[in-house]
């Protein structure tokens, strides 16, 4: 007859012990883990950000911005499909700038600037310009511009007056120079009204299609009105 007892305390397995037999279990639970989520992922490799990482991420800013820098310099950035261009833009300004000053000078004076006068009438500022000009237009009363100069290309901006009386013609040529063009830039149509829209900055000028008209109740008002209203024309 076998003596199960014996055999087992014979053949009893030698287990470690204490410390060493916790860390083996945690390392073999840790291997098994490290195979399941390789399996599960499909072998996905996994990136860690060493200097490797960060040397391409500095080298892509440096290319990005050696593209993008000299074209904020240039005055020029593409975005997207549109082109924003510095010229461009002074050159919509100072149409904006001229045409409003048009608006006023013919607020005073009654009507836009001749053809011979041009946009150098807006910016008389001598003595004996300012008296000639006066003498010729009644009302007067410049400069509505500080000084006339030429469009950011360095062309002249086209200015000529409308045989119907409307509003003037003025553009810029844009950057290819030459008039009739799609780069020409057009002022606001609307800007040449602008002094009649909004008076206020006429300081108590009456538009010039009022001047010699005065409304009042009893003629006593009228003379007293007609005599403040001199010292305007």
């Amino acid at each position: 007859m076998v003596d199960y007892d014996e055999l087992r305390r014979k053949f009893k397995a030698k287990r470690p012990s204490g410390a060493r037999s916790g860390k083996a279990a945690v390392k073999a639970i840790a291997r098994e883990y490290e195979l399941k989520r390789a399996e599960l992922s499909a072998g996905a490799p996994v990136f860690h950000r060493g200097p490797l990482f960060y040397g391409m991420v500095v080298l892509l800013m440096v290319v990005i911005g050696a593209l993008v820098v000299p074209q904020i310099l240039n005055g020029t950035l593409t975005v997207g499909k549109k082109r924003i261009e510095r010229n461009d833009l002074q050159a919509r300004k100072a149409i904006n700038s001229l045409t409003i000053a048009l608006g006023r000078y013919k607020f005073h004076v009654g009507e836009y600037p001749s053809n011979e006068e041009g946009l150098a009438v807006l910016a008389y500022r001598r003595p004996a310009d300012i008296r000639r000009v006066r003498a010729a237009h009644k009302g007067w009363d410049g400069p509505y511009v500080n000084h006339i100069v030429k469009d950011p290309w360095g062309n002249d901006y086209v200015y000529e007056t409308r045989s119907d009386g409307g509003h003037p013609v003025l553009y810029s040529k844009g950057p290819d120079g030459r008039a009739g063009t799609t780069d020409d830039v057009m002022p606001d149509q609307l800007s040449f009204d602008a002094a009649f829209t909004d008076t206020s900055w006429t300081n108590g000028w009456a538009p010039c299609e009022l001047r010699g008209v005065v409304v009042a109740p009893d003629e006593e008002t009228r003379r007293r009105v007609r005599e403040e209203m001199k010292q305007y024309e």
